[in-house]
């Protein structure tokens, strides 16, 4: 069974603030071992991630995540049972958080991901994808 997560946390202060994207690589790998494809935004202190997978190895990885102390505030925002992946080309794709909140903010003005809809985030991510022509 396949399923969607979106989780929303807070980077710790002293990591550098372009941690994700120097850690992509690893992350990607680490994906593509277990068949775990997404999206991860990160930047201004907060991390907004986007995981699709068969729902153990997902959970397996949400755990690890929630145990990581790079960050704090780990909240899950969204989760779901899919029948097709949106992000199937990407085992792990980086878009600035900032690009992603111009977008929200065009339909949601005051956005915060801890207080907003998880599935508007999904979506929006999902569009920035498909108006980039991500693979």
């Amino acid at each position: 069974m396949l399923i969607r997560l979106l989780y929303v946390s807070k980077q710790i202060a002293s990591l550098p603030s372009n941690f994700a994207e120097i850690n992509l690589d690893r992350f990607r790998k680490s994906n593509q071992l277990n068949d775990i494809t997404g999206v991860l935004c990160g930047g201004e202190g907060v991390f907004l991630q986007v995981l699709e997978g068969y729902r153990s190895k997902v959970n397996k990885l949400y755990t690890e995540i929630c145990r990581d102390d790079r960050h704090t505030d780990i909240e899950l925002l969204h989760y779901e049972e899919i029948n097709e992946r949106a992000f199937y080309a990407w085992s792990m794709d980086y878009i600035p958080i900032s690009t992603l909140y111009e977008m929200i903010r065009i339909k949601v003005p005051d956005f915060d991901p801890y207080l907003s809809s998880g599935k508007l985030a999904i979506n929006c991510v999902i569009d920035y994808l498909r108006l980039n022509d991500e693979p």
